[in-house]
């Protein structure tokens, strides 16, 4: 679902502690990029650095062997359009071991970009940003105490008011779900005294309820490791849809049979082209 699209939303400002970690700089500038082709392009994060550099940044939580193509097509169309080479990163926030490659080799081309798993980052240092983008990314790196991490989160989002403390619990949720800790969540949320109420907000109460109940059903039925696979399919697919509904309205039944039937990767792509997306079409297209 669930994922890249609440991970492209936190860029939309560049978090600037994760940035330092990444580059050692800063953005000066936010650059917005497409090129009109027979497929859309457009960039992750594309910005002009505080040194003059131009900086290229991918979020990737799939292994795609075809990564090294695609930023290969990102280095010319922003060089033509810049007339300087970027710096080229893919950020990987997936569950699954990294292993996509980073380079291409072949007799007259070589081509290669930095490849980073965000689990090799220290989550401390984003974890105490001012930057509350920079907190919940914190959530993917490598962390001492998980538990503790959620603990500090949901505090900071105890402080924030009205929609923008629905938002960024939501973002939570989803995050949660790449680490597996949505027991986690759910566990602080209970236990501690903070003025978070799932139960006051129907859209939360929705994906934080019925997510954990059709996951625990269908595992369940199917056994108990293919049980925990196909639950964790079913959250994410009950997640999505409810995240869709508050865009765009009613489900129709062509959508509905399509998040039924579909696996992780497909739900976790249509989940990155959510918020950006203007329309449930465009979301759930499957070329």
């Amino acid at each position: 679902m669930r994922y890249d699209t609440t991970l492209k939303t936190l860029f939309q400002a560049p978090p600037p502690q994760l940035l330092q970690l990444l580059v050692g700089g800063q953005a000066h500038t936010m650059l917005t990029v497409e090129y009109p082709t027979v497929q859309m392009r457009r960039p992750d994060l594309v910005v002009r650095l505080t040194d003059g550099r131009l900086y290229h940044l991918e979020l990737q939580s799939t292994n795609d062997p075809t990564m090294p193509w695609r930023m290969l097509e990102y280095f010319g169309l922003l060089c033509q359009h810049y007339g300087q080479p970027p710096l080229q990163q893919v950020l990987y926030v997936g569950e699954a071991p990294l292993t996509m490659p980073a380079r291409l080799e072949y007799p007259t081309l070589s081509f290669q970009y930095e490849l980073i798993d965000i689990r090799t980052l220290d989550g401390t240092a984003l974890l105490t940003s001012p930057s509350l983008e920079d907190n919940l990314l914190a959530l993917l790196c490598r962390l001492q105490n998980p538990r503790v991490a959620v603990q500090r989160l949901l505090a900071r989002i105890a402080s924030l008011e009205g929609t923008a403390r629905a938002d960024a619990l939501a973002k939570l949720l989803i995050l949660a779900g790449l680490r597996r800790l949505h027991p986690v969540v759910r566990e602080e949320i209970q236990h501690m005294p903070i003025t978070i109420n799932i139960q006051e907000n129907p859209f939360l109460r929705e994906i934080f309820e019925e997510g954990r109940q059709e996951g625990r059903q269908e595992g369940r039925q199917e056994g108990r490791q293919e049980g925990r696979q196909e639950g964790r399919q079913e959250e994410a697919a009950v997640l999505l849809g409810r995240l869709l509904e508050r865009r765009f309205g009613p489900l129709p039944s062509w959508a509905q049979q399509q998040l039924a039937a579909a696996d992780i990767a497909s739900l976790e792509t249509w989940g990155l082209r959510l918020l950006e997306a203007t329309s449930l079409e465009e979301v759930l297209r499957t070329a």
